[in-house]
């Protein structure tokens, strides 16, 4: 386990249709707006190991609705704030805990401090990526949760 900040291992390079980590909000905000190419639905699902039903879970989409969206090419605003949520959260969980294995594993285990849901189910919300978020800051600098 990380116990500062490291540099992101090559193997968690973003796709290039997300807005870069130094970006700032508005390339963010801009990105949300025009929403994601709907190929960020299958870079997730890849690094999460989901199942199409998972992961139509955890952006709050109906697989129907999945497929429609890989069609038109492009997601609506709402759902890219979604993806872009889960994808910045394993990308974190990736620097504090040593990669992108770890990220998966950790985001897809049951969590004591997250009333035994996992992160990834907590982080259904804006309020609970946040407190996955704290969660992962207490990890990296030893704090207990």
């Amino acid at each position: 386990m990380a116990t500062s900040a490291q540099p992101l291992p090559e193997a968690i390079s973003l796709p290039s249709f997300l807005p870069a980590p130094g970006d700032g909000p508005r390339e963010t905000i801009e990105a949300i707006r025009n929403g994601l190419p709907a190929e960020a639905l299958s870079w997730l699902k890849e690094r999460l190991d989901l199942t199409a039903e998972e992961l139509a879970g955890v952006v709050h989409v109906s697989r129907r609705t999945m497929s429609r969206r890989k069609k038109k090419g492009r997601l609506k605003p709402d759902e890219s704030e979604r993806v872009l949520r889960l994808i910045r959260l394993y990308r974190r969980a990736a620097e504090v805990l040593g990669g992108p294995e770890e990220a998966t594993g950790w985001l897809r285990e049951k969590n004591f401090a997250l009333g035994g849901e996992t992160p990834l189910q907590f982080a259904d919300t804006e309020p609970g990526a946040r407190r996955v978020e704290r969660l992962l800051g207490q990890i990296e600098h030893g704090i207990p949760a």
